[in-house]
Formats: structure tokens, sequence, C-alpha cells
């Protein structure tokens, strides 16, 4: 007697038959999909999946998340990556980057689509650029008590790039320190400690970056010249300009916190406003209180000139980024072309959540990790905290955005 098979069976009828899924069923498993090769596999199937699968896009921005405390067992990696989609559905996906490089559990950065990882928080033997699409490494030259990496340009894409390191002094200070490939060691940026590195942007052959007390400062690197170290162009204050640029007859909106970022070949300066003002000269206001439309509820955009004299100047308020949209980490932000990411919404700010920290009080859990900003209609969207990482030993909190220089493939997750 011939035995029927309650399933689909391996025969051509069977590939038929899944070749028959409702649209919609397969509309909802490709929601669920948290890499490119898993689109691009689930894509290759046949005409009717291909139709009613998301589109393999760009690369799409992760968010890095940093374990706290510190202190992970043998080489369990200090950092993981997480994929914001379908923000409207509250779901977020955690991505695995591969096989790093082992007895590296400690994230340094996020820069250019690089991480920076090292073997130890404060006196690391090895320090490794790695590059999770193309499992490309970079060794560096070892740098104690190294906090951030940053990178002027893609190790494997430019001919001239250079790596700026800040280095950890005490609680509060850092002192920053400069690589270019072919040096033997870390050469000091500027030898004077400063305040807690909050924001670095590269832009036109110079890094710029500000510390918490808003003083801001500018290097030419000298790219292309080798044997010519980066020449200070400036070092100022500028804490009073950003107190200035809320023009309220009667109210001040607080900066609560002010970054550089490059974007589309001009420097910009993005001001995140603190929600609850005050009377000018007095004290804060008993809510509720009136927001001044001069003023948007979480952040304004700001052309940012250098001056010859070495200071910088605010310019003209920026409204509309075009195709453009920022994302601003704990330190690096950078500029992504909606046009080259279509996963993205032009004219909006990805920030992350700055300041704060995850409690395993559930009376004070940490509801949102990332904020999402339309500067069209000055509306604010909340990444909820993940559920899922409450529970666990080490806590995380969102670091940094990486945005890969290339889709992952299989190969590459093994």
């Amino acid at each position: 007697m011939e035995r029927r098979s309650a399933g689909l069976p391996a025969t051509a009828a069977g590939v038929a038959g899944w070749s028959a899924l409702p649209g919609d069923l397969l509309d909802q498993i490709s929601g669920y999909l948290s890499t490119d090769a898993d689109h691009l596999h689930v894509r290759q199937v046949c005409a009717h999946w291909r139709a009613y699968t998301h589109p393999l896009t760009a690369p799409r921005p992760w968010i890095i998340a940093l374990g706290s405390p510190p202190a992970p067992a043998g080489d369990a990696p200090h950092h993981s990556a997480w994929l914001p989609r379908r923000l409207h559905h509250h779901q977020r996906k955690k991505v695995e980057m591969g096989a790093p490089p082992a007895g590296l559990p400690y994230c340094r950065g996020a820069s250019r689509g690089w991480l920076a990882l090292a073997d130890d928080a404060r006196s690391p033997n090895r320090l490794v650029l790695w590059d999770p699409a193309s499992g490309a490494e970079v060794p560096l030259p070892c740098l104690s008590s190294v906090a951030q990496i940053f990178l002027s340009g893609d190790p494997l894409g430019s001919a001239d790039w250079m790596a700026v390191a800040s280095q950890r002094l005490g609680k509060w200070a850092t002192k920053s320190f400069f690589w270019r490939p072919g040096d033997t060691a870390w050469s000091s940026l500027y030898e004077h400690p400063t305040a807690g590195v909050v924001s670095v942007a590269f832009h036109g052959g110079r890094v710029f970056y500000m510390d918490w007390r808003r003083v801001i400062a500018a290097y030419d690197l000298n790219l292309g010249a080798p044997h010519r170290p980066p020449a200070k162009a400036g070092v100022s204050y500028f804490g009073c300009q950003v107190n200035r640029l809320c023009r309220c007859e009667r109210l001040i909106h607080h900066a609560r916190e002010a970054l550089v970022v490059s974007c589309n070949g001009e420097l910009l300066l993005v001001v995140l406003r603190s929600g609850t003002p005050s009377r000018r000269g007095g004290r804060p206001l008993p809510p509720p209180w009136r927001v001044s439309p001069a003023c948007s509820s979480f952040a304004e955009v700001y052309r940012l000139d250098w001056m010859p004299e070495g200071r910088p100047e605010v310019g003209e308020r920026v409204m509309d980024l075009g195709e453009h949209s920022l994302f601003l980490g704990l330190s690096e932000s950078f500029a992504l072309s909606a046009k080259e990411c279509p996963a993205i919404r032009r004219n909006h700010i990805y920030c992350l959540a700055r300041n704060w920290h995850y409690s395993r009080d559930r009376q004070h859990k940490l509801s949102d990790w990332a904020f999402i900003f339309d500067l069209g209609s000055d509306t604010l969207k909340g990444i909820p905290y993940p559920e899922e990482l409450r529970d666990e030993e080490p806590n995380w909190w969102a670091c940094s955005w990486l945005c890969l220089r290339s889709p992952l493939l299989k190969k590459q997750q093994q």
C-alpha cells in the first residue's frame, strides 16, 4: 500500500507547494529576518517569495551596546549589536556579526563600519580594528586606558587615514592621541588633558572634538603628509554661544548637550534641548509650561563655521537636511543618505539616549535607549529598551551607531 505523507513532499510538486505560501505570511516572516544574508537566501527561492519579501537594502545602522559592569567571563564579548527595525511594532533584533578575533572581548569604539577591540580594559596587550563585513583586521599599537578610537577614513577604502584615540585619565579627564599607518606608537595630539570628550567629527581635513565643558578644539590632520604631525587650528570655549541660541523673550530652553557632525559637505552643530524651560534670570517654571515655537522640543541644527582666528561661529539654523539624516552616538556622530540606505528616513535625527544608565530596579527602568526626531514635523519617537536585556548579566547600554561597509554574507556569520 502506498503511504502518503501529510507534509509537502520533497519533489517538484512539493517545491510548487512551498512557492504557493500566502503572500501575507511571507511578508510577516520577512519581518523577523535579522540579517541581509537571510533576506538574500529567502529571495532566491522563487519569484513569488521574492515578490513578498522585503528587498535587500544597503547596510543599515546598528546599535552597539556595551555591558556594564565591564567584566566579561573569558572571551565573552563585552558588546552586542542590535538592529532597530519596525519601530512601530517595537521589535528589535539582535544580530550576529560573525566571529570577531579571539580574545578581544572589549569594544573601544565603532567608526566607519569598524569596531576597535581590545583584550583588556585598562592595560591591553592587543588592540585591533575589525571589519565585521570582510573580516579584515588592522593591528594598532597598544594604549593604556583607551576609552574610544575614531577613524578619519575607511582603512580599506582610503589612501590616507588616521586614527584618533581618547585615553581616560581618572574619572573625568581624557587625553587625545593620533596614529597613522606605519607609526610604531601613538603620538600626543594635545599635550594637556581635557574633560571627557562628548563629540568628535572629521570634516575638511580636520578633526573637531568637544568636551563636556563645551570647549571645542580643531586640528589640521595633514593627511597625505606623513612627516607632518597634526597642527592645532584653534581651541575655544563654546558654551556661551550655545546658551545664546535660545532667543525666547521670557524663557530659556537649556542646552542639554551640543554635538558636532559632518553632513553633505557641511559642518553642523546639533543642540539637544532640555525638556524643562526656566525664566530668564529666575527659577525653573512649574509645569505645565508653554514651549516657545522658537525652540524645538528636542533638537536644533545649525551650520558651524570655523573662523580664521581659530574660533567657531554659529551660522543659520538648518531645518531640512535634504536626503540625509544624522546619527548621534555618545561621542562620534555621522550622516547617512536615505537614497543609499533606504531603511532610514530622510531629514531625521537618530539619537542614542544620552547620560542615562539602566537600573535593574523596575521602578526606575530605562524606557528608551534611542530616539528618532523628525526635523520637519518636530515630532519625537522612542526606540524602547529591549525587554530581553533587562534580566541579563551584565547590564547593557547603547553606546554607538555602526553602519557596515557592506552587507554581511552567510559565510561571514558562521
